[in-house]
């Protein structure tokens, strides 16, 4: 098989690993009522996820990059399906709370080896609309994977969803087995290290920071979306999760897009990017009077939540893979988890201005955490313009 059917079968990877992901929180109810504990403390479930993919994920792709891509990807999905195993079995709270840090966990690095995977294998011009699609893999199952576990949850009951996930995973295996190259490079224990440099070259701590910051940003609006629909724009009930799908599908297109940003100027781009983010952050709670331009508002919001995505992966994978190749994986690895740090920052802002305020201010905590976003992606650009120091994206 080529390259080109490689591709697919890779986001198909991702779109696994989010329905696992995010498949959970459409069956929280169900869940704790199965087992018999309290909504709030089943609902940490997904704090420990994320969390766990925080402190894992990088953690362990340090250590992985002397070994066979293949080889390494095929133990991360056999141990992925093993721990949803264990999820489905689980018969209390701290049980599934560990069956969860270990889903996390192989989730985090089957997704950095798959993304460094991506870059060996191929060629240069499609390396930014593959790992675009990569992303858009967690997107598509966040629309698809959520309503459709809930609807699988009420009818068979919360254990029926990770019998499904387990099917998926085995045609993961199946298709890897069948159609994934070999041959990804080099080892990169031949290559060199270099971690411990890397993770304190400040192109790298820029990349990481950026996405934190946007992502977190975001995340202080995207985690209270439904109070901000009901409450605050005045969506009837039954239309809620109408705009929910389509605020996914906005970020659906809003990966794509990070794809031809990332192909086109990069962080260059991203800077104005930044900058219209940070304005539509801060109009959203100025705009939360009219239906129309609320939803409207908070759809951008949506459509610019993944677009310096690539380009900020792009630099990562351009750093690592000219100067410190021996530490390509964990390279891959620091995107993903300044996502899942973005997470805990921005829940954690948003639940203090939500508190205090309400939701029709989340906008401007937002606002706040996307401006030192921007900043960063100026300085890097101007950082990346000294000799020896640029990238493809900056």
């Amino acid at each position: 098989m080529g390259v080109k059917a490689s591709v697919p079968i890779l986001v198909f990877l991702t779109f696994v690993m989010g329905t696992s992901e995010f498949m959970i929180m459409g069956i929280l109810p169900d869940m704790a009522r199965g087992l018999g504990v309290e909504y709030t403390m089943i609902g940490g479930l997904v704090s420990v996820y994320a969390l766990s993919y925080a402190v894992f994920t990088p953690t362990i792709s340090a250590f992985i990059g002397r070994f066979d891509r293949f080889r390494v990807l095929m133990a991360t999905i056999i141990l992925f399906l093993v721990s949803d195993v264990w999820t489905m079995v689980a018969s209390g709270y701290v049980s599934i709370a560990l069956s969860r840090v270990m889903t996390a966990a192989t989730s985090g690095v089957m997704f950095s080896v798959a993304m460094a995977y991506a870059v060996d294998i191929v060629p240069r011009e499609m390396r930014a609309s593959t790992l675009a699609w990569m992303y858009a893999g967690f997107n598509i199952s966040s629309i698809v994977g959520v309503p459709f576990g809930t609807v699988l949850s009420n009818i068979f009951g919360w254990r029926s969803v990770f019998v499904l996930i387990m099917a998926m995973s085995l045609l993961a295996i199946l298709f890897s087995v069948f159609v994934l190259p070999r041959t990804s490079g080099p080892s990169e224990a031949v290559r060199g290290g270099g971690s411990l440099e890397m993770i304190r070259d400040p192109r790298v701590v820029a990349g990481f920071l950026i996405t934190m910051f946007a992502f977190g940003g975001s995340y202080v609006v995207f985690t209270y979306i439904t109070p901000i629909l009901e409450d605050v724009i005045g969506f009837p009930d039954e239309y809620v999760g109408i705009g929910l799908m389509m605020f996914g599908i906005m970020c659906f297109i809003s990966n794509l897009a990070a794809g031809k940003v990332s192909s086109h100027g990069g962080l260059r781009s991203g800077r104005a990017i930044l900058l219209v983010q940070m304005v539509v952050m801060l109009l959203l709670p100025l705009s939360m009077t009219g239906a129309v331009t609320g939803f409207v508002l908070l759809m951008a919001v949506g459509l610019l939540m993944y677009i310096t995505n690539s380009s900020v992966q792009m630099l990562l994978m351009d750093v690592a893979g000219r100067d410190y190749p021996g530490s390509l994986t964990l390279a891959a690895s620091l995107n993903p988890t300044a996502f899942s740090v973005g997470i805990v920052l921005g829940s954690q802002v948003a639940g203090v201005i939500y508190d205090s305020t309400g939701p029709s201010e989340l906008g401007y905590g937002a606002a706040v955490l996307v401006l030192v976003a921007m900043s960063l992606t100026v300085w890097v650009c101007r950082y990346c313009s000294r000799p020896g120091k640029g990238t493809s994206v900056t």
